[in-house]
């Protein structure tokens, strides 16, 4: 079986508090989503709704998700997000 290997997306969560974020790495293999721990600055930034959002296919473009509030470095990295959270069945084996 030949495993697809998706983009890696360094993205910014804002804290359930508000103000301060934590930095990720979103990476996408085989249809499926990890969110990694990492030290690289964000080109996306999201608060903790907004990522609820996107993980359910919610933003179908970059300029819906600009106009809900999500920042990005570039639209590049903002398209690349949405491209990979799109199209995909959302599924949450774990309470984030």
């Amino acid at each position: 079986m030949v495993q697809r290997h998706g983009p890696r997306i360094p993205v910014g969560i804002e804290h359930e508090n508000g103000g301060n974020r934590e930095s990720y790495t979103l990476e996408v293999k085989d249809g499926t989503g990890q969110i990694i721990g990492a030290r690289a600055q964000s080109d996306v930034q999201l608060t903790r709704g907004q990522l609820a959002v996107c993980y359910a296919g919610g933003y179908q473009t970059a300029a819906a998700a600009r106009l809900a509030g999500v920042r990005a470095t570039s639209d590049e990295a903002l398209t690349q997000l949405i491209r990979a959270t799109t199209n995909i069945e959302s599924r949450l084996p774990e309470h984030f």
